[in-house]
């Protein structure tokens, strides 16, 4: 055999292992890895991530009316805490997990559906695998709930398959799709709409061979029921047991109903926005979204390391199933036409995008509303599918594929990235606030106009972190904590009753009792505020309306032990500058100099010093108090020199030490003449 054969040979060997029961489910299994898990230990919880990790803390009293007032059936959240507990890395792993299960049930259902379309419908799983209308994999565990009906639906879709296929195992398969189908109801409703679509999904599976018309309706009538009768449960339960038995507003048909009396006019106008609104939802999740991979990187360059890493992936994923699922050698004129393969995938997104459209959201406005591209994915990805199989030749299936593939690939490693990035400023910012107050008194809010990170995005979720820093204690219904970001004037007056009632909850609070913070930067430390930083630069006109609301009494300073959850917050960082300066400013506050001298000290002999001139403050006035009134020059001179800009706050902290019984005034007219206070 010459080398050529041999060469030949060893490929259609290698080709054949792809054909393995096992390899397909390998594959995909490692292509989501890679592509979410490539930095798993460094992720953590962001945006409404928070709100799950603090029902999973609450006590067992407090947890079942917590989602009452929408989804009161959390229990994907309580089986991932007690399998995982509270490490992030858990929650990802299971998501992924999930996820994966999902995307390989709804693939082997469509090859139930079209045998002869078995390699592209590989391709249709690589690419709902990492479908790049989806962005947010990576907030774990707010969407496990949602990624748990995904993996059920697809289940229930998967089981129905067998069972119209296999009708000597139907007495098993059915039961077992019907409760899958259940469950992914009442967990969560993304996947309800879709329901609908199950009669089309029957007639398809029963619809071969020579039987008559009236047979296959017969068949579809009966295997359709079933799921047709959950549904309806569903609904009734959603909109009229629910409302009822919480007293909420859960469901109510008011809520669509106000939505639908949005649209002003005749019905044919109506019926043409839902048209429009349809359209620009179905163009953005069939076409957009992939050419928004290609154009629309933020902040992308080929100078960043990442870049390289995510596009070579791609790359490498794309040539790995181009390899192993080549269709060139499946052109076959006797295969059935793709366009059933195209109106099926037409008709489960419409389904699957009704209930939003009916509450008045949009899929394709981008941020929050990416969530809603859960549901509809399934069904764009198989138009796009279908469309690919009857425009393009089996030889160019695979270029199309693959570079659609490499794409989304490659965006997903540049969002997880950015999830990666974001989590090293979160801990940060939990621990250095600890450092500067380790307990709080209850009952108290934290004012602050900058979230602990970009991918914090509302009070609310800044709230249940605060809380879960503190170990919250909820007695009576009442929430301990809550972070403010003030918005009205109101916010600005003392002793302004604060009350909020979040789930079945409540915080009872007041202006009064608060502190403010300001976020770190990326030369200066976390800081609480309270007159000594007055005119710092930094601040603007509304922080400096925080400083008179900043009551440092409602810090403990000295409390039981109760470090920050390490399962949670990870493991606490090395204590460079900012640990010293946090623990300095809270001794600072007690009237403990030498205690904060004894910082600074320690501080400057492991060669640590402040990025920022206003961090000096705390040890220019311990050496005040202490007598030592050239050092306080020598480090106001050099707070001065290392961010200019200061002189207005220094001259105002020198005013208050001029103050002092003892102090000394040579030095203070010396700091008054170099600044010219």
């Amino acid at each position: 055999m010459q080398e050529g054969d041999s060469k030949v040979v060893n490929v259609e060997k290698l080709k054949k292992v792809s054909e393995k029961p096992w390899f397909y489910p390998m594959a995909l299994f490692l292509m989501g890895v890679v592509t979410y898990g490539y930095v798993l230990t460094s992720l953590g919880y962001y945006w409404s991530d928070w709100e799950v990790v603090f029902f999973t803390r609450l006590a067992p009293s407090f947890q079942p009316g917590f989602y009452a007032d929408d989804r009161p059936f959390p229990w994907v959240y309580q089986l991932i805490h007690f399998l995982v507990g509270s490490r992030p890395i858990g929650w990802h792993f299971a998501t992924l997990l999930l996820r994966w299960g999902g995307t390989l049930f709804f693939v082997y259902a469509m090859i139930e559906f079209w045998p002869e379309y078995k390699r592209q419908i590989y391709w249709l799983g690589a690419l709902l695998m990492v479908y790049p209308g989806f962005v947010q994999q990576a907030q774990s565990a707010a969407f496990s709930r949602h990624i748990m009906a995904l993996f059920l639906f697809a289940l229930s879709l998967y089981l129905m398959a067998l069972a119209v296929r296999r009708p000597n195992l139907a007495r098993l398969f059915f039961p077992l799709s019907w409760i899958a189908t259940f469950m992914h109801l009442f967990t969560i409703e993304y996947f309800s709409g879709i329901e609908f679509v199950r009669p089309a999904l029957i007639w398809v599976l029963v619809a071969t061979g020579d039987r008559k018309v009236s047979r296959w309706l017969k068949k579809v009538v009966q295997y359709s029921l079933p799921y047709l009768l959950i549904t309806a449960f569903f609904l009734w339960a959603r909109f009229i047991y629910y409302p009822t038995v919480f007293q909420t507003s859960l469901g109510r048909l008011e809520n669509i109903g106000s939505t639908l009396g949005g649209f002003q006019g005749s019905l044919i106008g109506t019926l043409l926005n839902f048209f429009n609104r349809g359209l620009l939802d179905l163009m953005y999740s069939t076409l957009q979204v992939w050419i928004d991979t290609i154009i629309r990187f933020d902040g992308f360059t080929f100078q960043q390391g990442i870049a390289w890493f995510a596009f070579g992936l791609g790359a490498l994923f794309a040539f790995g199933f181009s390899f192993f699922y080549n269709a060139n050698e499946e052109e076959d004129s006797s295969r059935s036409s793709p366009i059933p393969v195209i109106f099926l995938g037409l008709l489960m997104f419409v389904a699957s995008a009704l209930p939003i459209w009916a509450i008045g959201k949009d899929i394709g406005t981008g941020g929050w509303n990416v969530r809603f591209t859960l549901a509809p994915m399934f069904g764009a990805s198989l138009m796009v599918t279908g469309l690919v199989l009857l425009f393009a030749r089996p030889a160019g299936q695979k270029w199309i594929f693959g570079f659609l593939l490499m794409f989304s690939v490659a965006t997903q490693i540049w969002i997880v990235n950015e999830y990666r990035r974001d989590w090293k400023i979160q801990p940060d910012y939990y621990w250095q606030l600890y450092w500067r107050m380790p307990a709080l008194e209850p009952d108290t809010a934290v004012f602050s106009f900058e979230y602990p990170s970009h991918f914090i995005t509302h009070d609310l979720d800044a709230t249940w972190a605060i809380n879960i820093l503190y170990h919250f204690q909820i007695q009576d219904g009442s929430m301990p904590y809550m972070f403010v970001t003030p918005e009205t004037e109101v916010y600005f007056q003392p002793n302004f009753t604060i009350k909020e009632r979040v789930r079945n909850l409540v915080f009872n609070g007041n202006t009064s009792d608060a502190v403010a913070v300001l976020h770190q930067t990326g030369t200066s430390c976390l800081r609480v505020l309270d007159t000594v930083y007055k005119y710092d630069p930094l601040l603007d006109e509304a922080h400096e309306k925080l400083i008179p609301l900043s009551d440092l009494s409602r810090i403990i300073p000295d409390p039981a032990p109760a470090s920050p959850d390490t399962d949670i917050f990870g493991p606490e960082p090395a204590h460079t500058w900012c640990y010293f300066f946090q623990k300095a400013d809270l001794a600072r506050q007690s009237g403990d100099w030498n205690q904060v001298l004894d910082l600074y000290e320690q501080a400057r002999q492991q060669g640590f010093t402040p990025g920022y001139g206003a961090e000096y403050l705390p040890f220019i006035e311990a050496y005040a108090q202490t007598g030592d009134w050239q050092k306080a020059y020598d480090l106001t001179v050099a707070a001065q020199k290392l961010t200019p800009g200061h002189k207005r706050m220094l001259c105002d902290n020198w005013y208050r030490l001029s103050k002092m019984p003892a102090a000394n005034m040579e030095f203070v007219e010396q700091i008054d003449q170099l600044f010219s206070c």
